[in-house]
């Protein structure tokens, strides 16, 4: 290629495309992209604790009425694995109208939660003719997929599995009808195995990352222009001959970017580990580093809660999805809570009660993928339960089935 007679490289030329795509983005209609009625779920990451404290989070919002009306499941890493059994068992949930959800759902991630699958899966993966994502892959096509292809998972809701493009620096998305990222293009109706959407988008980096994606030429079709626009610059091949992806987590932990610009209700469960305050730190290179991308990670994470709360509070105090729709508005109804979130802070009537320091264990559980215990990973779908239906009660405005709130385990209730 050349630009201006002088050639021109495959990183101009990606710089180049990357520019006209941000400008197009905004039109881009693969499956919509106007502001719309309806809700959007988001399950943040952070392993089997964000994976259980999520499935707590879904058996509130499906007693509230509010999980069988969602349009799009949006996920990132630990919340990936939740959601992707949670796109399986919808077939079962829907033809026992959501009253199955602990058989369906509830009792087989927990019984996948007993696993230990990252270390073995990290080892093995060091073996010269495979990777610690492939690994990843077959652990959760084995214990827990059985298969299943992104072509099998439900037309509606639009379940939405968030990944990192290392290349691009921008979120790669794995859904049925599509799967891509504005710069290199998408893939229509894609047939890839959904455990290996789930691993990429759980592939915590270094030691879980990166899972590359080998398609035959001619696999991507181009980001569409909007109309009247100029074309894009043709993407390099090389972005397209593979595709070198890491946790979602580390564009987006919320696992909101697919949703907040789409639905006028957002509701965000998000298990990410709180961030640690520590006044003993060691001053050695290594431990420096890795404080400094904590404290990078916490504030993009923090910038992005921002914003989504601002969002929620205006919209929930307009509390109407067709206002917000017709003025296009920058509110949004909904509700977001935090696996390390006050429950003090959030009293609506008979909320089960919570007490602090029995939530504290569960919540600052380590970000792995592995067994946790039984007794803790009851504590954390109970905790995701509770903080879901407080946070929803107190401050959603729109519609909720009426519902007493009772401890999901009550073996392992928190106060």
């Amino acid at each position: 290629m050349t630009n201006g007679g002088a050639p021109m490289s495959d990183l101009d030329a990606i710089s180049s495309s990357a520019a006209h795509s941000a400008l197009n983005a905004a039109s881009f209609q693969w499956d919509g992209n106007r502001l719309e009625a309806g809700i959007g779920i988001a399950a943040s990451g952070g392993g089997f604790r964000a994976m259980l404290f999520h499935v707590g989070a879904f058996i509130r919002l499906n007693e509230l009425g509010l999980l069988a009306r969602a349009k799009r499941i949006s996920s990132v890493s630990g919340g990936s694995i939740a959601s992707g059994w949670l796109a399986c068992a919808w077939p079962k949930l829907t033809e026992g109208n959501f009253g199955n959800l602990r058989e369906a759902f509830v009792e087989p991630i927990l019984a996948f939660a007993r696993m230990r699958i990252d270390v073995v899966d990290a080892l093995t993966g060091a073996l010269p003719w495979t990777s610690a994502a492939e690994e990843l892959a077959a652990s959760y096509d084995k214990h827990l997929f059985g298969g299943r292809t992104l072509q099998e998972l439900p037309n509606a809701p639009q379940f939405v599995f968030c990944a990192t493009n290392l290349q691009t620096g921008v979120l790669w998305r794995f859904a049925k009808a599509y799967a891509g990222d504005y710069i290199v293009g998408r893939l229509d109706k894609p047939t890839l195995p959904l455990a290996l959407a789930v691993a990429a988008s759980s592939a915590f980096p270094p030691v879980l990352s990166p899972l590359i994606l080998k398609l035959p030429d001619g696999s991507f079709g181009d980001w569409p222009a909007p109309a009247g626009a100029p074309p894009s610059a043709p993407v390099p091949a090389s972005f397209r001959q593979h595709v070198m992806l890491t946790d979602g987590g580390v564009y987006d932990n919320h696992g909101v970017e697919p949703l907040i610009k789409r639905f006028a209700t957002v509701f965000v469960s998000d298990g990410g580990a709180p961030f640690a305050r520590n006044a003993e730190l060691d001053s050695d290179w290594i431990s420096q580093l890795r404080r400094i991308l904590d404290v990078t990670d916490n504030q993009v994470r923090a910038l992005r809660r921002r914003d989504l709360i601002d969002r929620l509070e205006a919209g929930n105090r307009i509390g109407d999805e067709a206002t917000l729709v017709t003025r296009n508005d920058h509110g949004r109804l909904g509700a977001y809570w935090g696996i390390d979130s006050d429950p003090g802070k959030l009293s609506p009537v008979a909320a089960l009660p919570c007490d602090a320091a029995t939530v504290h264990r569960p919540a600052h559980v380590g970000t792995r993928l592995s067994n946790l215990g039984d007794d803790v990973s009851k504590q954390l779908v109970n905790w995701g339960y509770a903080i879901c239906d407080r946070s929803v009660r107190a401050n959603y405005k729109g519609p909720v089935a009426e519902s007493l709130a009772a401890w999901p385990f009550p073996e392992a209730a928190l106060g």
